[in-house]
């Protein structure tokens, strides 16, 4: 692969998508070194799941599978379809001896399609989702009262979560904000659709007054904190509103924890402004006084 300049926003990118991993599997990493650490490791197991769609029920070989992952060092490969095998997101055909042939898991893909959706919007798509189908459950005349009971349990949850991390987000650093900017996409249409379907639980079940209060503060809860949230971003993006400029934190924190290798590399090829130069006061006060003045235009009788 051509090696490309290290750039300060590539950098940001690269931790921003590592950070998403490794809250996404939290919950299910045995230690925190679970997780990769370089994003070209999953970008070769979408490379593997993509080149096993095109081959259909010819399934791949180890060598094909090495054709359509070329573009990356041997020892990247070997480490990520290693890992893939040892977890079943590629496996055997038909598991017997000297199995030449492999196939991929049809779950490993679509959690790779749900990764990207989360990083795409921070997880809106999926709480558009997840209401929509309490939406569908709760007007199901099939749906018991503990059943709507445990979903509202369950979304409240969610958006005390939601709030809290916005209420730290809000009091946090600008480049935190700016990361989990798609967390704000969106939040008065998911506030009004949790409503709704509060709403639609009250009504059935009026059993459910309890559950649904506790919904209800949640759901204001966290539209409260996404509009504190969506102030302070908009503060920080200045008269232009461009929040695709980097902030003066992140170049002050980067310069302060960057090593001079790093910092060399990624400032390699920007051009600064010089400093303005100093003068005495005297000599301006002194430079004026000298100044040839033009003398007055005569007026026109």
């Amino acid at each position: 692969m051509p090696e490309q300049p290290l750039t300060l926003d590539a950098v940001l990118t690269d931790e921003a998508v590592l950070s998403t991993y490794r809250r996404m599997f939290a919950a299910l990493a045995r230690d925190s070194g679970a997780v990769v650490d370089d994003p070209a490791l999953v970008d070769i197991a979408e490379t593997l799941f993509a080149a096993f769609a095109e081959a259909g029920e010819e399934w791949l070989t180890h060598e094909q599978m090495r054709f359509a992952c070329r573009a990356y060092p041997t020892d990247q490969f070997d480490n990520r379809l290693r890992v893939l095998k040892g977890l079943g997101a590629i496996r055997e055909v038909f598991p017997k001896p000297n199995q030449l042939r492999y196939r991929a898991s049809f779950t490993s893909v679509v959690g790779l399609m749900f990764i990207r959706r989360m990083m795409d919007d921070g997880g809106q798509s999926e709480m558009h989702r997840l209401l929509a189908l309490e939406d569908l459950n709760v007007a199901d005349p099939r749906t018991t009262m503990e059943e709507a009971g445990q979903s509202a349990v369950n979304l409240t949850r969610a958006f005390r979560l939601w709030a809290l991390e916005l209420i730290t987000l809000t009091m946090g650093t600008i480049e935190e904000l700016r990361e989990q900017a798609p967390k704000l996409w969106g939040t008065e249409e998911i506030a009004r659709r949790a409503q709704g379907l509060h709403g639609t639980i009250l009504t059935r079940w009026p059993e459910l007054d309890r559950v649904c209060t506790d919904l209800r503060a949640a759901i204001y809860a966290y539209s409260d904190a996404s509009r504190r949230a969506a102030g302070r971003l908009a503060d920080s993006a200045g008269t232009t509103r461009n929040l695709t400029l980097l902030p003066t934190e992140t170049w002050r924190t980067f310069a302060q924890t960057a090593s001079r290798e790093r910092l060399a590399a990624v400032l390699d090829g920007f051009v600064f402004d010089a400093p303005a130069p100093w003068h005495d006061p005297a000599a301006i006060a002194r430079a004026v006084d000298e100044a040839p003045r033009p003398a007055p235009a005569q007026t026109t009788p």
